[in-house]
């Protein structure tokens, strides 16, 4: 777990110096950074405290990972008008629209879920988890031999968690980002982890 109260600068410097994690082996996953489900977009999904000032670190975040060559994974929601996941929240994320748009500014590859009208996921490794169809994210991971995945984006307690719990079972070693996740019940994803796994990883 990546402890909050630091800046994106000291973010980068525990990651790399004090975790001593390499790009060699590790990569930044974002989930689902993506304007819907930020305050930009007040009629759609808004997480609490998904700010401009916020928005503004994990981009810098972001860019100061890439310049010492970690490649960003981002996932994203991708869903057609009248998807089944609207029948429980707010409609989000919806193909061609600003809120489906990504509002981070750098990454090397983008996974999309949620496409097809009836199915559905929360956690990026599947495109539509009651099929069982797996999106390429742990294909792509295992292709640049990734075995570590620093986690940050939205929501800690939906597509964040979701996303963790999938990356344990495939082995991967999982770093969040605390400050740079943020949820619908508005606890820290060291609270929701807990919760989860009944431990800290």
């Amino acid at each position: 777990m990546v402890e909050n109260n630091k800046t994106p600068n000291e973010f980068t410097n525990y990651i790399v110096n004090a975790l001593k994690l390499s790009p060699s082996n590790t990569a930044i996953l974002c989930v689902d950074c993506q304007n819907g489900f930020t305050e930009r977009c007040p009629t759609e999904l808004p997480v609490a405290g998904t700010t401009e000032e916020w928005i503004d670190q994990v981009n810098e975040f972001l860019n100061l990972m890439k310049d010492k060559d970690f490649k960003i994974f981002a996932s994203m929601d991708d869903h057609p008008e009248n998807h089944i996941s609207f029948e429980k929240w707010p409609p989000h994320c919806i193909k061609g629209t600003y809120g489906n748009q990504l509002f981070i500014n750098t990454y090397d590859f983008v996974i999309k879920k949620g496409e097809e009208i009836d199915g559905d996921s929360y956690s990026a490794f599947y495109k539509d988890i009651e099929k069982r169809i797996e999106s390429e994210l742990d294909e792509l991971l295992k292709k640049h031999k990734i075995e570590n995945l620093v986690v940050l984006g939205l929501a800690g307690d939906v597509c964040v968690i979701a996303t963790i719990e999938d990356a344990l079972k495939r082995g991967y070693r999982v770093f969040p980002v605390s400050e740079y996740i943020k949820a619908v019940n508005k606890k820290d994803i060291k609270e929701i982890v807990e919760e989860k796994f009944g431990r800290i990883i």
